[in-house]
């Protein structure tokens, strides 16, 4: 069975066969290992999304993070969460929320294998990626109207 730290070098390596740029973080001593990769701007219609990957000690799973993609205001709250159940009906694989500061953050878990977790978490990013795209101009929307 691999441990956190073979399976953060697996999806490293699969990143790379893809062509994607990543940084492996530094974390402390005792904390989860850490991959994070940035999207936006180009075909994206978001600036700047941080993905954060982090790995469970065990191995077994993996937790994908982003960055805030928006900072809502808090008189826009009511009409953002709306459009953020919306997208969580609309895609299952990633879900929206409003965190304690107020930001729009995009979430999922996976449960990860020896031979698979590079792959699948490479996809789970790239999905995270293109349903945040699909979904921006409905958060826009929410927080400008």
């Amino acid at each position: 069975m691999a441990d956190a730290a073979s399976q953060a070098l697996d999806f490293e390596r699969a990143l790379e066969a893809h062509g994607l740029k990543f940084d492996r973080v530094e974390v402390a001593e005792g904390d989860k290992p850490l991959v994070a990769l940035n999207f936006g701007g180009g075909d994206f219609s978001y600036n700047h999304v941080r993905i954060h990957v982090f790995f469970d000690f065990d191995g077994e799973s993996a937790q994908v993070v982003t960055s805030p993609i928006a900072s809502i205001p808090a008189d826009k709250t009511a009409a953002v969460l709306l459009a953020v159940n919306s997208a969580n009906t609309r895609f299952r694989w990633v879900k929206f929320y409003i965190d304690d500061d107020n930001d729009l953050i995009a979430e999922a878990d996976a449960i990860i294998s020896e031979p698979t977790a590079g792959e699948v978490l490479t996809e789970l990013v790239g999905r995270t990626a293109s349903i945040i795209d699909d979904v921006y101009a409905d958060f826009m929307r929410a927080v400008w109207a």
